[in-house]
């Protein structure tokens, strides 16, 4: 809304900031939920999922607003992120509005491999990418000014759902060991 998208748009973030990585239903839990660092091939799996996740959605009429938020929000503004290298203004606009959310997100949420960064120290690594070329300078400043008190209020509902979502992976992987 800070950026004056339409509704279209917005209904596409909506969407889109949901099904991003719903490739990584195809990436092993063993490199998922990895304690340490990835291996190179590892990563090679880890990168095929914006792909993985385009070709699971393709087919349905109603996602083909959200498939270059799905395949895009890992390339870099200066071209070198994946999968397809694109650089700046190639990059679809609400790929690199995702981009800038997930990777907040990800930073203020603990992993396996690190701890939970403040919302401090989250802007500064952002920041920080900005300054290399990584991503886009203006998405970023609009991020920027948003109050922070609201950034956190949508991580803490993220965190709730991400919760929500940890128990039930648990859940499945207890009925799978049950019924093996």
């Amino acid at each position: 809304m800070a950026m004056s998208l339409d509704q279209s748009a917005l209904a596409a973030l909506y969407r889109g900031g949901y099904l991003h990585d719903v490739g990584k239903v195809g990436i092993p839990d063993s490199i998922l939920f990895k304690p340490g660092k990835l291996t190179a091939q590892e990563w090679v799996v880890m990168r095929s999922h914006p792909v993985r996740g385009e070709e699971i959605c393709r087919h349905l009429k109603s996602l083909g607003p959200i498939l270059p938020i799905i395949r895009h929000h890992h390339e870099r503004w200066d071209g070198s992120g994946y999968p397809d290298g694109l650089r700046g203004q190639q990059i679809p606009l609400l790929a690199r509005i995702v981009q800038v959310a997930d990777i907040y997100d990800a930073l203020t949420n603990p992993r396996p491999y690190k701890q939970a960064f403040s919302s401090e120290e989250a802007i500064g690594v952002i920041e920080e990418e900005t300054a290399r070329g990584w991503r886009d300078p203006e998405v970023v400043a609009v991020f920027l000014r948003l109050p922070v008190k609201g950034i956190d209020r949508v991580a803490q509902y993220i965190r709730t759902t991400h919760s929500i979502m940890t128990a039930m992976h648990t859940s499945i992987a207890n009925l799978n060991q049950i019924f093996a």
